[in-house]
């Protein structure tokens, strides 16, 4: 099972790390020098050092001002100014007592460091030849030994059974002499042991004030393990979730759930009474070497489950759909096979209900033989709608089958590829009482140029390629179920569908020309990529969105690096006559280090015709958005960082945050101010009807969010808030 670190194993984990690692082992510590001012001999077995008393061992240094040497018992006994050195470890101290025979050690009123970042100090500490440890009155931090801006202390810490678990009494966390946590016992693992206890508690503060939750971690056995979260929502109200996780030898999965009791806010808002629960479920099964099985189910109370209580502190995590799936795989060193049910439900009244699949199998076999490939694709899939709001008046019930076999062949030669490929596309309708069918045959052949042109520091190549496909395509389908236009780039305008699924066929005959170019300058550092492609229709005019064209728009990708900071990218499908930008994207981002970085981008895409959408008040403007992303320390410890989301078509801002961030070597804290739109579902929240009459009539279901959010943390111990990474990464237009 994956790791699970109980809450303040850093406490006993890092000392562990820091202190005894070097020290258990079966075999004594030797001494390979003893070096003072005066050394002086007490009897035959006993020597007294003192002034610049240095012992070196093995593993260890010892420095005092006084020190008593027992040769016989192997004992050192020091005292005055005591340091312990070793690679990583500096301890200082006021009394200590070593046994190097059997490891056994005693240190008085003592502080220590592990690699100049974490500190420490205690009253005693006792490292015992069984393998058990005792601290008493030890405190930790990661900021310094003289003043810490935080304090882990535990009144006792005892490490048991080779550092594999430990018992922590009186815990207690200060920032500064602030007292904000205190737990008088926890018994925890050390490393990647599991143990029942509390985890790192959750504080975030929202748009719904203070949410607090205290998971509690069973170890029930080595693969299953569950935790139990009480959760706390100053608006809402008080709830619990719970996850439980399993591993076998054969499958893995968990279970969640999430409930509140009584959900005020939500109440206020919609009149829901009642408990608000979620419950999700996934799996995953090996059989043998072959067969795979998958399911994913998901259920909710209310539509609003995700909208109101994700774990998102922006409020950006949204969920317009429930998935249930089921899914089995069978895969052969030839031959594939895979069967699917798969069942939506819409949260969203905003969105059109989906097909479901009841069931769905496909097959797929492919073998070579001298050189030749043959490969036979075949799909059933019975699909059902069951939605009673039904706007665009799909079918309740389709049944379609396809067969594809197709026989290929490719040769590659010193600078250049060959390949040429034709098969035979059969689908099948049955709707209603009524049958359709569509049979296609197809051939496609490429032949790709390779001019390179390499040295120790470069690499620059030219690479044209030709590509011809021929098509005996039929009348296309009178229902479309899962097909969607693609939009066009390098890779798609060389497919023979630009569709995804099978329903939709652009049954063209055509020619596609394209060329790519690679520049990379190891001296300077700098890369330049591009490409550029086209395709010619050899009969028929384009029938997609332009009319009286014999070709397709012109489509260009580029990405270059400038310098070590520098990066841009960019795509552009622009119309024949250059008169007519169908989509294009720009990006160009300055990557200094990770605390200092601006990106900016854009995306600007013609809509194209939908098979079925809901009519939102902007579905006949183009999609055309700019985000600029930016986090820049302006010192050491300060950090300013922001995010701008604009839409071009309607002028606006659709999202912008900004905010600063302190940090220092032991805690980091930070204030974003978020103003942005989200969707308003909770007025059509009974009636899909509604809402679709909504959007008909022109009203945009909009809710203005304004927010100020901060965060803190302290390193080492746990977070409040989310890191500066997420705050600007981008939601839409990644």
């Amino acid at each position: 099972m994956p790791k699970q670190y109980t809450f303040l194993r850093f406490l006993s984990l890092w000392f562990v790390l820091s202190i005894t690692t070097p020290l258990w082992s079966a075999e004594e510590i030797k001494i390979d020098s003893i070096d003072a001012q005066i050394i002086t001999t007490i009897d035959p077995n006993t020597l007294s050092l003192e002034g610049n008393v240095v012992i070196k061992t093995e593993l260890l240094e010892f420095w005092s001002e006084k020190a008593i040497y027992d040769k016989s018992k192997k004992t050192i006994k020091l005292e005055g100014s005591i340091r312990v050195l070793s690679k990583h470890l500096d301890i200082s101290a006021k009394e200590m007592e070593a046994n190097l025979l059997d490891r056994t050690f005693y240190i008085a009123e003592t502080s220590f460091s592990f690699m100049k970042k974490n500190f420490g100090s205690a009253d005693s500490i006792r490292v015992y030849a069984n393998e058990k440890i005792e601290l008493l009155n030890t405190s930790l931090n990661s900021c310094s030994i003289e003043d810490p801006a935080w304090q882990l202390k535990a009144e006792s810490l005892t490490l048991l059974e080779t550092g594999r678990n430990a018992i922590i009494k009186g815990v207690s966390l200060k920032i500064k002499e602030i007292p904000v946590l205190y737990i008088p016992y926890v018994r925890t693992a050390v490393g990647k042991d599991k143990f029942s206890g509390f985890l790192p508690p959750s504080l975030k503060q929202g748009r719904d004030g203070i949410d607090i939750s205290m998971p509690y971690f069973f170890n029930l056995s080595s693969n299953y393990d569950l935790t139990i979260s009480p959760r706390f929502i100053e608006e809402r109200g008080s709830g619990i979730a719970a996850e439980y996780r399993y591993l076998t030898e054969a499958s893995k999965g968990n279970i969640t759930a999430s409930n509140i009791f009584n959900d005020r806010r939500f109440s206020n808002e919609t009149n829901y009474q009642g408990n608000r629960w979620m419950a999700q479920w996934f799996h995953r099964s090996q059989i043998g070497s072959n067969l795979f099985i998958d399911i994913h189910t998901e259920g909710v109370s209310d539509n609003f489950f995700f909208e109101n209580l994700n774990e998102d502190i922006l409020g950006t995590k949204q969920k317009n759909y429930l998935t249930k799936r089921v899914s089995a795989k069978w895969i052969g060193e030839s031959l594939k096979l895979e069967g699917e049910v798969k069942e939506y439900e819409d949260l969203n009244p905003f969105t059109s209900e989906q097909y479901e699949t009841r069931p769905n199998f496909s097959l797929i076999f492919q073998d070579r033989y001298k050189g030749i490939n043959f490969r036979l694709l075949s799909n059933y899939t019975k699909f059902a709608f069951d939605g009673s709001f039904n706007p665009f008046n799909k079918q309740k019930e389709i049944t379609r089958k396809s067969i594809e076999p197709s026989l290929s062949y490719s040769k590659y030669f010193a600078s250049s590829s060959f390949s040429i490929a034709i098969g035979i596309e059969d689908l099948k309708y049955d709707i209603n009482s009524s049958s359709f069918d569509r049979s296609s045959n197809w051939l496609e052949t490429e032949y790709k140029i390779f001019f390179e042109n390499r040295s120790n520091q470069s690499f620059k190549s030219l690479n044209p390629t030709f590509k011809f496909i021929l098509l005996n395509e039929e009348s296309l389908p009178a229902e479309s179920i899962d097909s969607r236009l693609m939009g066009l780039n390098y890779n798609n305008i060389f497919l023979r569908n630009w569709y995804s699924g099978p329903d939709r066929f652009l049954n063209q005959d055509r020619v596609i020309l394209g060329i790519e170019h690679q520049n990379i300058d190891l001296k300077n550092n700098t890369n330049l990529s591009f490409s550029i492609g086209k395709a010619f229709f050899l009969k028929d005019e384009y029938a997609i969105g332009i009319k009286n064209k014999r070709t397709s728009p012109l489509v260009m990708e580029y990405k270059q690096k400038l310098n070590s900071y520098l990066f841009t990218n960019g795509t552009l499908e622009i119309d024949s006559d250059f008169d007519k930008v169908h989509s294009s994207s720009f990006g160009l981002m300055y990557e200094r280090d990770e605390s200092k970085r601006i990106e900016l981008r854009s995306v600007y895409k013609r809509l194209n015709p939908s098979i079925s959408n809901m009519p939102w008040f902007d579905n006949d403007l183009p999609i055309s958005q700019l985000e600029l992303l930016a986090q820049w320390s302006i010192s050491d410890q300060f950090m300013i960082f922001g995010k701008l989301q604009k839409d071009n078509e309607i002028h606006k801002s659709k999202d912008l945050s900004f905010g600063f961030q302190y940090s220092n070597c032991c805690l980091k804290a930070g204030l974003m101010k978020r103003k942005w739109k989200d969707q308003d579902y909770y007025a059509w929240h009974a009636s899909p009807t509604e809402a679709f009459k909504a959007l008909a009539g022109g009203i945009n279901p909009e809710l203005q969010r304004d927010n100020v959010y901060f965060f803190f943390e302290l390193k080492d111990i746990g977070r409040i808030g989310k890191e500066i990474s997420e705050v600007i990464s981008s939601t839409v237009l990644e």
